[in-house]
């Protein structure tokens, strides 16, 4: 109830659609043993430079290129030095596996993949239609509140749009036998709205 005692009614409302994911993000680098670090970290930034020299090649451009890690440790029980080196590049869906190939070939043995996500680079065609769907649920949601004490809705006096769009992941794994298909799945998209509506 408002402070001039108008009655009032604040319901959220939702609508979802289901969409196929365009983008993937590919989380990819190179991990190298040697028997000292100067050695490691020197190998390690000669395949990043090639596995980023490729994907460049692929077609990825400074955008797409994300350097996430760059680390270096001591391995005890092998007792060599480890260096890894992390990177992400986005990609269209349909050339995951050609990338990840491409990735691979210039790395060698020493490539390492931490995953892939899959995402809607522009969700909004989608949402668009939601809205009035949304609304709609939230105006049904006000009505039966309403109902139950013995009121009715009236006009709308609020309306706050939030939502978002999921992702979906792929397991870290092995995964050098690229020619596997890749499969994207669905992402679902919700669009909520907050609504306060007159009691009458």
């Amino acid at each position: 109830m408002s402070g001039d005692g108008q009655r009032t009614v604040t319901v959220t409302g939702a609508a979802s659609a289901s969409v196929r994911p365009d983008r993937a993000s590919l989380s990819l680098g190179v991990q190298c043993r040697r028997s000292s670090a100067e050695s490691a970290m020197g190998v390690s930034a000669e395949r990043a430079g090639a596995v980023i020299a490729a994907l460049r090649e692929a077609g990825a451009g400074d955008d797409d290129l994300r350097t996430t890690g760059i680390n270096l440790w001591f391995d005890q029980s092998e007792h060599h030095y480890v260096a890894s080196y992390s990177l992400t590049v986005d990609v269209p869906v349909d050339e995951v596996g050609r990338c990840l190939d491409v990735a691979a070939t210039a790395a060698g043995d020493e490539f390492s993949l931490n995953g892939v996500s899959f995402s809607v680079a522009d969700p909004a065609p989608a949402l668009a239609p939601l809205r009035e769907l949304a609304l709609a649920d939230a105006r049904a949601k006000a009505t039966a509140l309403a109902s139950a004490e013995g009121a009715t809705v009236g006009a709308v006096l609020a309306i706050v749009e939030g939502g978002g769009a999921g992702f979906v992941p792929m397991p870290k794994g092995a995964m050098r036998a690229m020619a596997a298909p890749i499969e994207a799945g669905t992402d679902m998209l919700t669009l909520q709205v907050t609504a306060t509506y007159e009691l009458r």
